[in-house]
């Protein structure tokens, strides 16, 4: 019995997926930095004329839809994030120009718990 030691023939579709993948990843790549930068040009626009901030707005949703039909992103994520910018675009209605952070309610709780944690202890020592 004889065993070769070199590895396998790669099938040709194996090749050409592996080429595809590579291709794909370029497109991502690039769709994903330019949302990113239509998304600080919409954020830049806010304290602008209103004409410039809407010819922005509907460049991030032609971007926004044109990602989802290349299947870079997810059509949920598209949907929010047109809604979250459409919010900050409409005049009249009081949205925060800069990105919105998560909030500290998280940390907040974190700290109330180390405090009852604390006061417990110190009773249980007396």
């Amino acid at each position: 019995m004889t065993t070769s030691k070199s590895a396998p023939k790669k099938s040709d579709s194996a090749i050409k997926r592996a080429k595809q993948g590579v291709t794909r990843h370029a497109r991502n790549v690039s769709m994903m930095t330019s949302l990113k930068t239509i998304e600080k040009k919409v954020l830049k626009a806010l304290g602008g004329e209103a004409s410039e901030l809407q010819k922005v707005f509907s460049q991030l949703v032609a971007a926004l839809d044109k990602a989802v039909k290349k299947g870079v992103i997810h059509k949920n994520k598209a949907n929010r994030k047109k809604s979250l910018y459409n919010k900050r675009t409409t005049p009249g209605v009081a949205a925060p120009t800069k990105a919105l952070k998560k909030s500290t309610a998280r940390k907040e709780s974190s700290k109330e718990k180390s405090q009852a944690r604390a006061k417990v202890r110190s009773k249980s020592k007396k």
